[in-house]
């Protein structure tokens, strides 16, 4: 009978500990929930400026009813664009506590874990045609494990989607899923994803329709405090689809981004590239472009977009620029200077297009100095130099690539085409040589315009700055 007794007290026993140590984790996974919302809300929703169409973005908790073992959620994504009409994104989520969810262990996961998480996509006003088209199932499946230390892994599925909206834009989408593994309580994080087909259109009949893509992004914290971001998505097939213009397919896209943060200052590069670029079923190579930073000073730098943003967004009176007062002008200018002080580096290119005749290049590199706050109030062509350390534009276009693009783009015959081709290069070659502007040589127009030091040098020539216009104005116009 001792021996009974004992057994229950310490089935007991065993019970109520795990259920304390269930409805403690149940706590700190909410915790852990919150603080990672309003993170999002600070450090990437606030980011977002009114040139998006976008306001009054946030993430928020609807409901949060935490239980012993279990706990029940409601987050909310949501938005106003400039039309003022609101989007919003409701999911559902049921979280099982730890320290061994029940859910894990079915998906045979028995690590000890803070919380497993199943959320579900739910229907409101902008989810009600997807979700309809499937029957009331939840469009997007959300399962994560969240283990000890911030570490887990997370699986996104999305279903397939065939549906139209009232304003008679339709949406075809294969579905798919994207896996991520985190750790660090989110701050480092590395996820793969991948997609069969997704095709938008309007009611006007335009169309854009992408197919195989991939995504790999990978983010990092080190113990330092540098952040580093790596991500590339490819895609096999775009093709654009207008009333107004004819197909153009872009097949085998790239797009990279390698980035790192350190102290507050940004470093990185974007690159891009097609394989083959067709217009009309016109064959017309392939095109690569790059844009790499240096020394940014991201907080200055937002800070500057979202004061000229509130500026924008205010002026109703125009869809241009916006009229500045003095007031306004002078703060931009401060936001500016701050952005400026760590002497950032720009570089626009190597810009590439490459057919199988030649190729085209253009880049655009400048380097800023620190500006000096005598000059706040300086006029903007006298400040754009102050504040201009270097600045180098380099073009080069090859005969041969021209002609083989102007062949491929005419309507008319091979022959003539070519021939009104190497015409209309050879004279624009020809007009900018005589105004001092190019450089025709090896049947290839170039040109290397360096600003530096307060001076200019056109393709090795030193040059004044009202030389450098009047050449300009002789040669382009």
């Amino acid at each position: 009978m001792r021996v009974v007794k004992f057994v229950l007290a310490f089935f007991v026993f065993i019970v109520v500990c795990y259920g304390a140590s269930s409805w403690y984790m149940g706590r700190e996974a909410q915790a852990l929930i919150e603080r990672e919302l309003a993170q999002a809300n600070e450090q990437v929703l606030k980011a977002i400026g009114p040139d998006t169409g976008l306001q009054d973005i946030q993430i928020r908790i609807r409901s949060y009813d935490r239980g012993i073992f279990t706990s029940q959620a409601e987050y909310e994504l949501r938005w106003q664009d400039d039309q003022g009409r609101v989007a919003n994104y409701v999911f559902s989520d049921r979280l099982q506590h730890g320290p061994f969810p029940l859910a894990a262990l079915r998906q045979g996961n028995w690590a000890p874990a803070l919380a497993f998480s199943e959320a579900q996509l739910q229907k409101t006003d902008s989810t009600a045609a997807w979700v309809d088209s499937l029957e009331g199932d939840s469009p997007v499946l959300i399962r994560t494990f969240v283990g000890f230390g911030g570490k887990g892994v997370s699986n996104w599925i999305f279903r397939e989607a065939d549906f139209s909206e009232a304003d008679g834009s339709k949406v075809a989408f294969s579905g798919g899923q994207v896996d991520i593994r985190f750790s660090d309580n989110f701050q480092s994080h590395h996820a793969v994803g991948d997609f069969d087909k997704l095709q938008l259109s309007d009611a006007d009949a335009s169309a854009i329709t992408m197919e195989a893509i991939s995504l790999d992004s990978e983010k990092m914290l080190s113990p330092s405090g540098e952040r580093t971001v790596d991500s590339e998505v490819n895609v096999a097939r775009i093709a654009l689809t207008t009333p107004e213009m004819q197909d153009v397919v872009l097949n085998q896209t790239r797009a990279a981004i390698q980035a790192t943060q350190v102290a507050g200052l940004l470093t990185g590069q974007v690159s891009y590239g097609v394989e083959a670029v067709e217009f009309n079923d016109a064959q017309l190579g392939s095109v690569v472009a790059q844009a790499s930073a240096d020394r940014l000073n991201m907080s200055a730098l937002t800070a500057l977009v979202q004061e000229y943003d509130a500026i924008r967004s205010a002026d109703t009176t125009s869809d241009d620029l916006p009229q500045l007062d003095d007031d306004q002008a002078r703060q931009l200018r401060i936001s500016l200077f701050a952005f400026l002080n760590n002497q950032p580096g720009l570089v626009l290119g190597p810009v590439v297009w490459t057919n199988p005749q030649g190729q085209g290049r253009i880049q655009l590199d400048a380097d800023f100095v620190e500006p000096d706050q005598a000059l706040l109030d300086a006029p903007a062509d006298q400040l754009l130099l102050a504040v201009l350390g270097r600045l180098n534009l380099s073009v080069e276009i090859e005969k041969a690539f021209f002609e083989a693009l102007f062949i491929q783009l005419s309507v008319e015959k091979p022959a003539r085409a070519s021939a009104m081709a190497r015409m209309m290069f050879d004279g624009y070659a020809a007009r900018l040589s005589r105004a001092g502007v190019a450089v025709y040589e090896n049947n290839t127009l170039k040109i290397d315009a360096v600003y530096e030091d307060d001076t200019i040098r056109l393709n090795g020539e030193m040059v004044g700055l009202t030389s450098l216009l009047q050449r300009l104005f002789q040669g382009v116009l």
